[in-house]
């Protein structure tokens, strides 16, 4: 295998995870993931640091409650402002907090809550035939 000069370590800017210059996502077009629904939009920004065989990006919403009916891949999150409080279906509700580090095996089935504005760093595996 031989190297490519093009490939190069990324710094993930502090100034994202602070929540500045996040990108406004439209809940009305945004595109869901499949698995993944809400009883209502809920308003969100995002930044999208790498898409390839991971996706790494900052995520920042309004309090809503999301349900998981099978999360399509695996997926760690480093919550950065906020709450997290995770029901898995039939279990006891889990509670994060900002600095908390969590993984979410892929077909996690259940409710995400987020109480108050929360904003969570991600990286998921990028689903098989994605575009990268």
């Amino acid at each position: 295998m031989s190297a490519d000069s093009n490939i190069v370590p990324m710094r993930i800017a502090q100034t994202y995870l602070d929540g500045e210059g996040l990108t406004v996502i439209d809940p009305a077009t945004a595109e869901a993931d499949e698995g993944i629904t809400t009883d209502t939009p809920i308003d969100h920004s995002t930044h999208l640091f790498h898409q390839g065989k991971i996706s790494a990006y900052v995520f920042e919403t309004d309090p809503g409650t999301v349900q998981i009916d099978g999360l399509p891949y695996d997926e760690y999150v480093h919550v950065l402002e906020g709450r997290l409080i995770l029901t898995p279906k039939g279990g006891e509700p889990q509670e994060y907090k900002a600095g908390d580090h969590l993984l979410i095996p892929e077909g996690y089935v259940g409710t995400w809550y987020m109480p108050e504005k929360y904003r969570e760093f991600v990286v998921i595996n990028t689903p098989a035939g994605a575009d990268a």
